[in-house]
């Protein structure tokens, strides 16, 4: 799981992009399921981050076993189906160079009719006070 926490305020600038970000990790929940395909699932990303301005620079998620990071890789240079029983993780991201970066990651489960997402956290911005 992860999670992009705030310090003592959302700056302006990053709340259009924490939105997409959050945008697409909703929608890509919704469309995990038995018989998604992978490489759709991430273009899908893809598409909308780059119709933003943006690009999904690394994978969208990727399987959990015995390994923590393992196949399936959700990329759109993976042309796998999605099985009943997987767990994987959906993790769009956003990354600006030297400035900031937006991930929200949760594991799901595989199902017929959808996913069970298994991860148990606030995903709208998360603010701690700031220690001086």
């Amino acid at each position: 799981m992860t999670r992009t926490i705030f310090a003592g305020f959302v700056p302006q600038k990053v709340k259009p992009i924490y939105d997409l970000v959050l945008k697409n990790q909703y929608q890509t929940a919704k469309d995990m399921k038995e018989g998604a395909n992978i490489r759709n699932l991430a273009r899908n990303v893809d598409n909308d981050f780059n119709l933003h301005g943006y690009n999904l620079t690394h994978a969208l998620g990727h399987g959990i076993g015995l390994e923590t990071h393992e196949m399936p890789y959700i990329s759109t240079k993976n042309d796998t189906i999605l099985k009943a029983n997987m767990i994987v993780t959906n993790e769009p991201g956003i990354y600006i160079p030297g400035e900031f970066g937006v991930r929200i990651e949760d594991t799901v489960l595989i199902t017929k009719s959808g996913c069970i997402n298994l991860t148990k956290s606030e995903k709208n911005y998360i603010v701690v006070d700031k220690q001086e």
